[in-house]
């Protein structure tokens, strides 16, 4: 397992990818990712990504905060027997990110890398439970083959685009379907076919991931965490993160921090 990062002014930027082992990638900031032939879309805190062996692809910036992700390398051994086939093992580019493996990939950040690790059996089978949880929603993908399909798929990757540069920002569905020149009873439908969620819910689920990961990195305090990220209250904050997660911010916090 790793951390990558690379922020837009680089040269190297936009240079074009080759995954020599499938990868597991957990992004932490959004950008454009396009694998070779495939539609390109929106890489965020709310999805995995999946590469397999040979994949190439290219990075396009949204912001300047540019690409910063953790990635996982199961053996091509082991995926092969937790997926039940050889050499292509997804069929997916990426999936919704479950709340409870996002928050499980945390947790396997931290023990990695705190001061004193415990038992390598430990940090092995943290990561195997985390795959196994992850791999078992790995489904066979939406058709975007069809026109009408891509046209869809294209409106909902800019639409989410188009929610990644304030989360502190709250638009409305009337707001979001005019800058994108449809209809909010089009785009709401659409929206909830390409990806499962609505997009109140998408929004509060980028929301929630971008405040556990300042839960991690101890940036301010619960309420200024709250403001920043659109919460109405402190006390909206914990409601919406103790449903979404099982625990509230602070005990959340006190689990993730690195002592």
């Amino acid at each position: 397992m790793g951390v990558f990062a690379v922020n837009p002014q680089e040269p190297c930027f936009l240079d074009i990818g080759l995954i020599d082992s499938p990868l597991i990638v957990f992004p932490k900031h959004s950008i454009w990712i396009e694998h070779a032939g495939s539609l390109p879309f929106v890489a965020d805190p709310t999805v995995v990504n999946f590469y397999n062996q040979g994949q190439t692809y290219t990075r396009h910036a949204i912001n300047q905060l540019g690409d910063y992700c953790h990635w996982f390398r199961p053996s091509v051994e082991l995926l092969s027997e937790m997926v039940g086939q050889e050499q292509v093992h997804f069929s997916q580019q990426n999936i919704l990110c479950p709340a409870t493996v996002f928050l499980q990939h945390l947790m396997v950040l931290k023990v990695v890398t705190a001061e004193q690790q415990p038992a390598s059996v430990v940090i092995d089978e943290l990561v195997l439970r985390l795959l196994h949880e992850l791999l078992s929603k790995h489904q066979q993908p939406w058709e975007f083959s069809g026109q009408k399909n891509r046209r869809h798929k294209r409106l909902v990757e800019s639409v989410k685009e188009s929610l990644q540069e304030d989360l502190s920002v709250n638009i409305s569905l009337q707001e979001l379907s005019s800058l994108h020149h449809t209809s909010a009873y089009h785009l709401s439908r659409v929206f909830k076919q390409v990806t499962g969620l609505g997009i109140s819910q998408y929004r509060t689920q980028q929301r929630l991931r971008s405040l556990s990961w300042a839960l991690r990195q101890d940036q301010g305090d619960l309420i200024e965490l709250a403001m920043n990220h659109g919460f109405s209250s402190h006390s909206h904050m914990s409601a919406c993160f103790k449903q979404t997660f099982g625990i509230t911010p602070s005990a959340c916090q006190k689990q993730l921090q690195i002592k």
